[in-house]
C-alpha cells in the first residue's frame, strides 16, 4: 500500500520533503560550522551522515510513496521495474560505487578536511570531502577533484599527525620524525658535534609548545631532491644554511637525510609546521631554493 493517496499528493510532498531536506542540511552545517567546540572531523562526519539519511529518505519516498505503482498489473509491473532496475544500474553504477566508496572512507576515515595528502600522485590540502568525491588544493593552488572510488583504490599518504591521541613525549618524538631520524643515514649528523642535541632540543620544544596549546594537528611533509656528487660537500653546507633560515617561516628547521645512492645522491628533506597554508605556500619556495644550490 502506497504512503500517499494520489500521485499528485505523493509528488508534491516529495518535492517540499526533499527541499525541507536540502535546507536542514545547510542550516545544521551553519550550525555545526559555528560551534567552536566540535573538531572539523566530527563536523564532516555529523554533515556526512546527515547527507546519508536525507538521501535514504527521498529514496524510500519515491519508492513507496506513490500509489499508481500498487495499481499496475504484477506481471508489468515485474517487466518495468526489472527494465528500470537495469537501466538505474548502468546510469548510476558509477554513483553508487562512488557514494559506498564515500560510506567506507567515512568508516575507515583515513584523512579529514585540512589534512595534507598525497593521493594518486595529486599532493596537496583536502578542501572538501562529499558524497561522491573529494577535492585537494595542490601546492600550485589547483582544484583537483578525484571520485571516492579511485581514493578508495589508491595509495592514501596522509602528512598530518592527529595529536588528540599522543600524551607522552615518546609518543610524540615518534610520529613525527621520519624512520631516518629514528636510526637509519643522517645527512646532517657531522655539520656540527651538538647537531643531534640540538634537534633533540627542538623536538622537545615543539611538543612542549604543543601540549600548552590546543593545537590538534601538525604537518610533517617530506620531499626529496637529487644531488650531483661534484661539490655534494659544499652545497649540503649550503642547504643546512638555507633550512636555519626557513625555521623563522615553518616554526621548526626543516632536515635533509641521504635516502639512495646512485648515479646521483637522493636526500630527502622533511618540513614540520603547524599550518597548512604555510606548507603549501612556502614549501615551493625552499623547493626552488635548493634547487638553485644544486645548479651551482
Amino acid at each position: 500500500m502506497a504512503i500517499f493517496n494520489t500521485d499528485l499528493e505523493a509528488f508534491l510532498f516529495i518535492i517540499i520533503i526533499t527541499i525541507s531536506l536540502y535546507i536542514l542540511n545547510i542550516v545544521i552545517s551553519l550550525i555545526l560550522d559555528r560551534i567552536k567546540r566540535i573538531s572539523v572531523k566530527q563536523k564532516n562526519k555529523l554533515t556526512y551522515t546527515l547527507r546519508v539519511i536525507s538521501i535514504g529518505a527521498v529514496v524510500y519516498l519515491l519508492i513507496e510513496g506513490f500509489p499508481s505503482f500498487t495499481e499496475i498489473d504484477p506481471e508489468y509491473t515485474a517487466i518495468i521495474t526489472g527494465a528500470t532496475s537495469t537501466a538505474l544500474a548502468f546510469a548510476t553504477s558509477e554513483v553508487f560505487a562512488n557514494f559506498m566508496a564515500g560510506v567506507l572512507l567515512l568508516v575507515v576515515d583515513p584523512f579529514d578536511v585540512g589534512d595534507v595528502v598525497k593521493i594518486k600522485g595529486e599532493k596537496g590540502m583536502i578542501k572538501s570531502i562529499k558524497l561522491t568525491k573529494i577535492v585537494i588544493q595542490t601546492f600550485d593552488f589547483i582544484l583537483v577533484e578525484i571520485s571516492n572510488k579511485e581514493v578508495m583504490s589508491s595509495l592514501i599518504l596522509n602528512y598530518t599527525i592527529n595529536l588528540g591521541k599522543i600524551k607522552r613525549y615518546r609518543q610524540f618524538k615518534k610520529r613525527v620524525l621520519a624512520p631516518q631520524d629514528i636510526g637509519g643515514a643522517r645527512l646532517d649528523l657531522d655539520l656540527k658535534d651538538n647537531t643531534i642535541v640540538e634537534k633533540d632540543k627542538e623536538i622537545r620544544d615543539l611538543y612542549a609548545s604543543v601540549s600548552q596549546s590546543e593545537v590538534q594537528k601538525i604537518h610533517s611533509f617530506t620531499f626529496k631532491m637529487k644531488y650531483p656528487y661534484e661539490r655534494f660537500r659544499i652545497k649540503v653546507d649550503k642547504t643546512e644554511k638555507l633550512c636555519a633560515q626557513y625555521k623563522e617561516v615553518f616554526g621548526f628547521k626543516p632536515r635533509f637525510h641521504i635516502m639512495d645512492l646512485g648515479f646521483e645522491i637522493i636526500v630527502k628533506f622533511r618540513i614540520i609546521t603547524f599550518k597548512a597554508m604555510i606548507l603549501l605556500n612556502n614549501q615551493p619556495l625552499l623547493a626552488q631554493d635548493i634547487y638553485e644550490i644544486i645548479k651551482e
